[in-house]
């Protein structure tokens, strides 16, 4: 039926063959498109893989910095417990941040100590744990259910690229 239609009406199937090498085409560019710009992310997170956890700790805080949080300090060191970095979100409430740059599998113990030094003696009103790890179920889990605000490598990449942080 379709090869009758179109012998009986060449000129528009050919703007119909036409119309879908366009939507193809267009497709296919706005999916490399998006490949590239991904890569250009992990690009950018790339370049924490050589930090050291010092170094992470300042780079997370000129990203804090540059994303609109007021008063950010670097606090970590020996003795920390679990802070890193200390600052206000622009509406004022407390941030507290654990840094934690490693390749391998963020567990939810990592998680779970930072859980039990945020809020109740870093003063929290927000905790982030800012990883270039890989979250396990269970430390998401965890997470959420403490209220912790997980950035792991995907997330650090999509916080590079916009400089915003819905926290």
């Amino acid at each position: 039926m379709l090869v009758q239609q179109a012998q009986a009406h060449p000129v528009a199937a050919i703007l119909i063959g036409l119309g879908l090498a366009l939507v193809t085409a267009a497709g296919l560019w706005l999916w490399a498109a998006d490949r590239r710009r991904i890569a250009a992310h992990e690009r950018e997170v790339a370049i924490t893989d050589g930090m050291t956890g010092d170094q992470f700790e300042h780079f997370t805080a000129r990203l804090m910095r540059a994303s609109g949080f007021r008063g950010v300090q670097v606090v970590g060191g020996s003795g920390d417990m679990g802070a890193d970095v200390v600052a206000r979100t622009p509406d004022g409430r407390r941030v507290v941040v654990q840094c934690k740059r490693f390749a391998g599998n963020l567990g939810s113990p990592h998680v779970q100590r930072f859980a039990g030094t945020a809020r109740e003696i870093h003063g929290a009103e927000v905790a982030l744990l800012v990883t270039t790890g890989r979250p396990t179920a269970q430390a998401r889990d965890v997470a959420l259910r403490c209220r912790i605000t997980l950035i792991d490598r995907a997330a650090l990449a999509h916080w590079l690229s916009t400089q915003a942080l819905d926290c």
